[in-house]
């Protein structure tokens, strides 16, 4: 398994803890199918808090079912919410009461580098975190367009992600992390990366060299997002995050493969 950073349980990439108050809480969560309001979240999380329990742990419960999102930006409001009070809670602020009228806005993504300035072939930690954030902060036609982009610049590697005999939530976890990794590596090497061939991941796939030890960087943001998607689906068991690091460790193995040396 890959390691989980030395973080607090509010520090989660891509996700702001942000409250805003029991009303837009409870509307965010009859819209994800969750018959509990927000009264009732200040209830669950208070007790856990009290028994010492993780907001991993909790968090699941709030949802009879697998609460349903019409949209990734849905998603991640409901989950800033639910940090947000989560953390005012255990700070010992009110809940129902004294939430911000005004929600911040988020902050701008970082500058990204020059196009293929990168050296070598490892990824370095602040081009991680520059992509993502402009990944995340990508409107949603320019991400489709960053994806039509992967699939035409990486055929092979996006067939052997199709093809990865994954179950369906896994899938998309796969191939989204190895969308996000293609982008870091387009960035920081440009028209030094080649495109991935089909053979090479599959002479790795079963056991491909750990990921800490081929990039790093990488590594530690790939934690960080299944800690996260933990938190939100209960369903990712152990078993099931291991198949999803096996299949990202192979994709950025053949990605740093296909990294030429500068001309």
């Amino acid at each position: 398994m890959s390691r989980r950073r030395g973080k607090g349980d509010d520090a989660t990439p891509g996700i702001a803890p942000v409250y805003e108050g029991p009303e837009v809480l409870s509307a965010l969560l009859e819209r994800a199918g969750s018959k509990n309001r927000a009264e009732d979240v200040v209830t669950m999380f208070t007790q856990a808090q009290a028994a010492g329990e993780p907001r991993s742990a909790v968090i699941p419960g709030i949802f009879q079912d697998e609460p349903r999102f019409e949209s990734p930006e849905a998603a991640r409001r409901l989950y800033s919410n639910l940090f947000g009070l989560w953390a005012r809670l255990a700070a010992g602020l009110g809940a129902l009461d004294d939430a911000p009228e005004v929600v911040p806005e988020p902050a701008a993504p970082p500058e990204l580098p020059e196009r293929g300035a990168a050296d070598g072939e490892v990824l370095e930690p602040e081009l991680v975190e520059a992509v993502w954030k402009n990944l995340a902060a990508a409107a949603p036609r320019e991400l489709q367009r960053r994806r039509d982009r992967f699939q035409n610049a990486q055929p092979d590697l996006a067939a052997w992600l199709d093809a990865a005999p994954l179950p369906d939530a896994a899938a998309v976890a796969a191939q989204d992390l190895a969308f996000e990794a293609w982008a870091m590596f387009d960035q920081a090497f440009g028209e030094r990366l080649g495109a991935v061939e089909y053979h090479q991941l599959r002479a790795v796939e079963k056991e491909p060299p750990p990921l800490e030890s081929v990039q790093p960087a990488l590594a530690a943001y790939v934690a960080e997002q299944l800690d996260v998607l933990a938190d939100e689906d209960a369903g990712l068991t152990e078993e099931i995050r291991a198949q999803i690091e096996r299949a990202v460790a192979a994709a950025v193995a053949g990605l740093t493969e296909s990294v030429r040396e500068p001309s």
